[in-house]
């Protein structure tokens, strides 16, 4: 590599653009015979973020006087330590591996409910509580992102209030919540995150009332917009059994 591939953003190409030379022993470029015109393809070594190389007229080059000049080359990934590798193909010529360079995300322009919030019993936090997440447009978390991400009720069956530590700041991109709940029993709430001028609905979550939880009734048909107990989907609890004198 005479020059070698400089940082970049995914699938934007690389503001340097890598070069590949045939050389002999000595570092001196192989501009006459068979060899000067290998034809040298890219291929990805280190591949921290699972990503795809993807070169404006493809991946291979033939070498021009010894030199294969490359264009347009971008990774569709995020990651740190990237390589690419020069080869042949044929074998003639010993296969080479660039300088580490790193991909990041774009720019930030959503947001996404990594972990969904996991419901419960109202007035009480949740178990699963919810991780929002910094996105480009590609779905890449934007780990350089520090923008505090809020919570609110987005669809709000039993008028119930939300209550937690909010706003919450980002740490590598992903706000993690802990102390959330919402006070009222109700099917299908929804949770809004916002931060700046994006924002993200979560999927439905149920809340059962306390009285359903510690009496082990089945409420999930049925909602209790008070908070002080609901009426079974199974009004028929409990049972008996019949012993003999023994």
């Amino acid at each position: 590599f005479t020059t070698q591939p400089s940082n970049a953003t995914v699938t934007q190409p690389f503001t340097t653009q890598p070069v590949v030379a045939v050389q002999d022993a000595g570092g001196n470029t192989v501009t006459t015979g068979v060899n000067s015109t290998a034809m040298i393809t890219l291929s990805l070594g280190s591949n921290p973020g699972g990503g795809t190389l993807t070169c404006t007229g493809g991946n291979s080059k033939a070498a021009v006087a010894g030199v294969a000049s490359f264009a347009g080359c971008t990774i569709n990934n995020p990651g740190t330590g990237y390589t690419l590798t020069a080869d042949d193909g044929a074998g003639g010529l010993a296969l080479i591996t660039g300088a580490a360079f790193n991909v990041v995300a774009g720019p930030a322009t959503k947001l996404a409910f990594t972990t969904q919030p996991g419901g419960g019993t109202g007035g009480i936090a949740w178990a699963t509580q919810p991780v929002v997440t910094v996105q480009d447009q590609f779905g890449n978390t934007v780990t350089t992102s520090t923008a505090p991400v809020a919570l609110a009720i987005g669809t709000n069956p039993s008028g119930g209030t939300l209550a937690g530590t909010t706003p919450q700041p980002l740490a590598a991109g992903a706000a993690g919540f802990s102390d959330f709940e919402v006070d009222k029993a109700g099917l299908a709430y929804t949770l809004v995150a916002a931060s700046g001028p994006v924002s993200a609905t979560s999927d439905p979550f149920d809340v059962v009332s306390e009285t359903c939880q510690t009496n082990g009734v089945d409420c999930t048909a049925t909602t209790d917009p008070t908070g002080q107990g609901a009426t079974p989907a199974n009004p028929t609890v409990g049972s008996a059994t019949v012993l003999d004198t023994g």
